[in-house]
């Protein structure tokens, strides 16, 4: 039982920050009235609308993008070999951002209402962002054939910034639907989640979940030197692009549903190394849980601390990620963390 104990805990810090997040809001419920509601649909007409059209999905969303950044941050880190990478500090988010405001840009005025082909092209564009803003920083940070860990993530800092200030460009050059939507994901929302979004996030997310836990053998194997792996037959650069993919595709369907959150990724995965003493059973499952948590958290704050106004999600994740980022920064110039 011992070896369960940290997904134990990861499993009940899940379900109270998930009773929380229904429980919570502009309209407070009780713990029964939550529980009836939830499984036997009892309550007034009023908490049922509530609950059930606005409550559940945007609890659900929280969860999705939680599970998004946190793999995608285990991924990006497992590539990197680095405790510090992250889909926001490396610039990958506001790649997805860029890569949508220009579908925006470009066939905005021809699209009012995103069709599947619309939404699959939309998808098409976030992801060439984020694949170009990983590959154009790994093509800066390498230097006589091995990563540069400071330069990498000074790179990602520059071009993460140099993505939202086309962003910001591009946003004043689409029409005014289209502008609100992209003024979210500036800001990092879920407040407009509904049960279609849910509905397409899950169609994404699950796939590339079960995959990662097939190939989660593969994945842990990255964190060794490609000298080490390619002296084993290991085929280091065939796995590290398809697993590049897999990030794309989750931080690209949480920028576009939810916004560029940041940090989500640079904390979980140390967050879950707290409760799993290795790698072994059960840690991707706990870092799946503890993003859900995290999100679940965050965003419970966001809507309830200045009630009826919302705060951005980043401003809560900025708040807890800054000061761990400079943590980790000051450990890595004393040689704390391996690149």
């Amino acid at each position: 039982m011992k070896k369960y104990r940290g997904l134990f805990v990861c499993i009940i810090l899940f379900l109270i920050t998930f009773l929380l997040g229904l429980k919570m809001g502009t309209v407070k419920l009780s713990v029964t009235e939550t529980l009836q509601l939830l499984f036997w649909n009892q309550g007034t007409k009023e908490n049922q609308l509530i609950f059930h059209t606005f409550r559940i999905p945007r609890v659900l969303t929280a969860c999705l993008v939680g599970i998004s950044l946190s793999m995608s941050g285990e991924i990006l880190q497992k590539i990197t070999r680095n405790k510090i990478a992250d889909a926001g500090i490396l610039g990958v988010s506001s790649g997805v951002a860029f890569g949508g405001v220009f579908y925006f840009f470009l066939l905005g005025n021809y699209v009012e209402n995103l069709t599947v082909i619309g939404e699959m092209s939309l998808m098409f564009f976030g992801l060439l962002g984020a694949i170009f803003a990983l590959s154009l920083n790994l093509i800066l940070s390498v230097s006589h054939g091995k990563l540069n860990m400071s330069r990498f993530i000074l790179n990602g800092i520059g071009i993460s910034s140099g993505f939202s200030a086309l962003v910001t460009f591009f946003s004043l050059k689409i029409n005014a639907d289209n502008f609100s939507q992209v003024n979210s994901w500036l800001q990092g929302s879920i407040s407009q989640s509904n049960w279609s979004s849910v509905q397409k996030m899950s169609y994404w997310i699950l796939p590339i979940l079960l995959l990662l836990f097939i190939l989660s053998p593969k994945l842990s194997l990255l964190k060794f030197s490609d000298t080490h792996l390619e002296s084993i037959g290991f085929q280091t650069t065939w796995w590290r692009l398809i697993f590049i993919l897999f990030a794309a595709i989750l931080i690209c369907v949480s920028v576009l549903n939810a916004g560029t959150i940041g940090f989500v990724g640079l904390i979980v995965p140390a967050l879950t190394k707290i409760f799993f003493k290795s790698e072994g059973k059960g840690y991707l499952l706990g870092v799946c849980l503890n993003g859900m948590s995290l999100l679940l958290i965050c965003d419970l704050l966001a809507r309830t601390l200045f009630i009826p106004n919302e705060l951005p999600l980043n401003a809560m994740l900025g708040i807890i990620g800054v000061p761990y980022l400079i943590y980790l920064v000051y450990q890595s110039r004393k040689g704390v963390l391996k690149s």
